[in-house]
């Protein structure tokens, strides 16, 4: 792994312009892939569901791009399960595109639609201030737009009514739920394997029994995370690429990075 500090030219990268750099090339690729794959507005919630996956991921590898103080095992994992929680979505959704971006949808209004219940619920029976009810009557006219909340279901389960796990099967990318998916879903739902490594120190003192010692350290930010966003990103590109027989030319985000990191061009 790669560690730098707050100084720039820690081992000779400047981390401001390769941020600004990496940015500006996922924003060149997310928009080829909108550019080449314009909307079937028979199908519209299919454009927008994909769509908005594939908006997500550029936008949590820009966000952890930009924030080197999240370059750590704290942090970086929180996103970077993000990252792999959309793609395990986008693999599985684009099976049966149509089908299952609808269903997506509809889950999705009816945690909507749930929230919105619960925020009536917290208010009772006191009557709600000017900027309640604004909250409330435009959070249901974004439901409706999309669906009569009234007619709306829902669904306490799971969106896809399977597991993660199953998903990543059926898609082909259970490597990706083994190796990223599990492992940072520690770090994101502050799990005993990772609070014990990042944040408990063991105590030198044999008299007491080498306990564990709550700690909040500053880690420095590591390179390494920031490939990881970076590879994620490309490996979302790869797959949606994929389905939709898209060929882009140019050279990747990743590779660049990688080079840009390196100083050694990766092989074609």
């Amino acid at each position: 792994m790669m560690r730098v500090s707050n100084r720039e030219d820690e081992e000779g990268i400047e981390l401001r312009p390769l941020i600004e750099n990496y940015c500006a090339d996922v924003d060149r690729e997310f928009t080829a892939r909108l550019d080449a794959w314009p909307p079937d507005f028979a199908q519209i919630h299919v454009h927008e569901v994909i769509g908005g996956m594939l908006a997500r991921e550029a936008t949590l590898a820009k966000d952890l791009a930009r924030a080197p103080m999240l370059w750590t095992g704290h942090s970086a994992p929180i996103l970077l399960r993000a990252m792999a929680d959309a793609y395990i979505n986008l693999t599985w959704l684009l099976l049966d595109p149509v089908e299952r971006c609808r269903k997506f949808i509809f889950f999705g209004l009816g945690q909507a639609k749930l929230e919105l219940e619960h925020r009536r619920a917290q208010i009772g029976t006191r009557e709600p201030t000017p900027q309640e009810v604004a909250m409330l009557e435009a959070r249901e006219r974004w439901i409706d737009s999309q669906r009569i909340s009234g007619l709306l279901d829902v669904d306490l389960g799971k969106w896809s009514s399977i597991s993660v796990r199953q998903m990543a099967e059926e898609a082909g990318c259970i490597d990706f739920y083994n190796y990223i998916y599990t492992p940072f879903s520690a770090c994101a739902h502050s799990m005993w394997h990772h609070v014990a490594h990042y944040d408990l120190r063991e105590c030198g003192n044999p008299l007491h029994r080498y306990h564990r010692r709550p700690t909040s350290e500053t880690s420095a930010p590591d390179l390494y995370y920031l490939t990881l966003a970076a590879k994620y990103w490309s490996k979302t590109l790869g797959t949606f690429d994929r389905a939709y027989g898209l060929a882009i030319s140019g050279p990747s985000s990743y590779e660049t990075l990688i080079d840009a990191i390196t100083d050694d061009p990766q092989p074609d």
